[in-house]
This record gives C-alpha cells, structure tokens and sequence, in this order.
C-alpha cells in the first residue's frame, strides 16, 4: 500500500467512525460485528499514521487528534453496553467517538460522508 492509499484508508476509518448509524452499518459487511468492526478499522489504520506523518501527509495537529480517537477508543468498555447496534445510535461512547473522528477529519481538512471501504477485503 502506497503512502496515497494509506492515507485514503486512514480518512475513510475516520468517516466509518464518524458516520451515522445507519452509514456505519450499510458500509459494512453483513457477517460482521458492526460494533468492532467501527473501532478496529480505525485501529489498524491509525497504525500507518506515524509514517503518514513523516512523508508529510499528515500534520502534527492532525496526529494528536488522530491519537486522541485512538486512546479514546482503546478505552472502550467491555461490559457490553455498546455492543449493539442500538447502542451506536445513543451510548455515550459512540457520541463521543464521532465528536473525535469528526475533528480529527476537520484536523486533516477532509470532508465527512458516508464513508468507501471498497479498499477493505472482508473474509467470513
């Protein structure tokens, strides 16, 4: 994967992350655990952002927003109250994932919308 396409992942995981409920699960598979898939997709995205930064395609802000999402996320609770899909519509968790995905795209001067995960190969 190219800087280019790294990049392009990286900004659609934000967008899955920052979508309505609706998006998050039409843009998914349906063998999936939608829940998981939302913040993992993001996860090994934000892997490659420490090169993105270094090849210049993502600032120094943009990062901190970007880790910020990441350290959110890996605080997500394991009880299993934001496992359902009902839960992307209302948990606290989930509001605030879409308020740090959201800026983080504003950090990176990207749009929000449904997001393209045609990049993505799924396996069952």
């Amino acid at each position: 994967m190219n800087p280019e396409q790294q990049y392009k992942s990286l900004v659609e995981s934000l967008r899955l992350v920052a979508a309505p409920k609706e998006q998050q699960v039409s843009a998914l598979p349906d063998f999936v655990v939608v829940t998981d898939e939302v913040a993992m997709t993001f996860g090994d995205a934000f892997l490659l952002a420490p090169q993105l930064v270094r090849g210049g395609l993502v600032t120094d802000e943009a990062f901190q927003a970007l880790a910020r999402l990441d350290e959110w996320l890996e605080r997500m609770p394991t009880d299993g109250s934001i496992s359902s899909l009902h839960s992307l519509e209302n948990h606290p968790f989930w509001r605030r994932s879409r308020e740090l995905a959201t800026n983080a795209l504003f950090q990176l001067k990207e749009s929000l919308g449904p997001p393209d995960l045609s990049h993505i190969f799924w396996t069952q």
